[in-house]
């Protein structure tokens, strides 16, 4: 008979491990239409929780329960959206044309500067988003009810996503920028502002992740850190540029995270990075090819 505990750890693992896949899509949005792999996700990440939870606790007991929760996810999702804009406009836009590495110091030193704000701003405590314990029994083991949803709405966001890119005539101007940007500006294409959005949307699936994690793990200003290097982990696991390539990348990161806790809780952090270099080796392209 299977132990519970293991069953606790595998469905704890797919809805860390949905987070994670989040957090690789922002990666391949951005990629996708620009070419940049952006090392400031983890702060879109850190952004949505921390001013949702901020945003919360600012209007307790001035908004009825449902429509504070409403205004807090809000203010949370447009102060992600916000940032990945300025990130765009302040720091990769000005280097447009410029070579890879230096779109790489940009984003590291972007994710400096905004995790310096936070603390500044927000302080450096960590920040609770609480919501009701309602607890849902599967078999022998229980669950919080916000953890079981992270399932369905990182399912939702994943779905729409590749909507977007499939049916819109936006999301295919979106990639048509990260295959051959002088093509697509020849075409009418506005590449900035397909740049500008990609960053938008990227930061918003990213702090959509951190709002969803926050009422779990809580939030500070150096959270997103190590989220941010997990779902990048994530997604050149399952292939830099494809996005159902770097969803299962970050629910098997996930559950082999959770499951490694059966055994020692004091490698869960390092093992992401451990599984990358080990599968990367074997095929250097990543699980799923683009």
């Amino acid at each position: 008979m299977q132990h519970p505990d293991l069953v606790l750890l595998l469905i704890t693992g797919l809805v860390i491990g949905s987070i994670y896949a989040l957090i690789s899509l922002g990666f391949n949005v951005i990629y996708r239409t620009t070419g940049v792999i952006n090392f400031a996700q983890g702060e879109f990440v850190m952004i949505g929780g921390v001013v949702a939870a901020w945003s919360y606790a600012l209007l307790d007991g001035r908004l009825a329960h449902g429509l504070l929760l409403v205004a807090a996810v809000a203010a949370g999702m447009l102060a992600a959206a916000l940032t990945g804009v300025l990130l765009d406009l302040l720091a990769i836009r000005p280097l447009r044309n410029a070579g890879p590495v230096m779109y790489v110091i940009a984003t590291i030193g972007a994710s400096i500067v905004i995790r310096a704000a936070v603390s500044l701003v927000w302080g450096t405590e960590p920040f609770h988003l609480p919501l009701p314990e309602q607890t849902v029994a599967l078999g022998s083991s229980s669950f919080a009810l916000h953890q079981l949803l992270i399932l369905p709405v990182a399912a939702v966001c994943m779905l729409l996503l590749t909507l977007f890119f499939r049916r819109t005539r936006v999301g295919q101007a979106m990639q048509a920028c990260a295959e051959n940007a002088e093509a697509a500006r020849l075409c009418g294409v506005r590449t900035a502002r397909m740049s500008t959005l990609a960053f938008g949307v990227s930061a918003l699936l990213g702090g959509i992740g951190g709002i969803l994690v926050t009422p779990a793990l809580s939030m500070s200003y150096d959270g997103g850190t190590m989220l941010g290097l997990k779902g990048f982990a994530a997604a050149i696991l399952g292939g830099i540029g494809n996005p159902v390539g770097g969803v299962l990348g970050g629910l098997l990161i996930g559950v082999l995270e959770q499951v490694s806790c059966w055994y020692s809780s004091l490698y869960k952090d390092t093992l992401a990075l451990a599984i990358v270099v080990v599968i990367l080796l074997v095929r250097p392209k990543g699980l799923l090819r683009r």
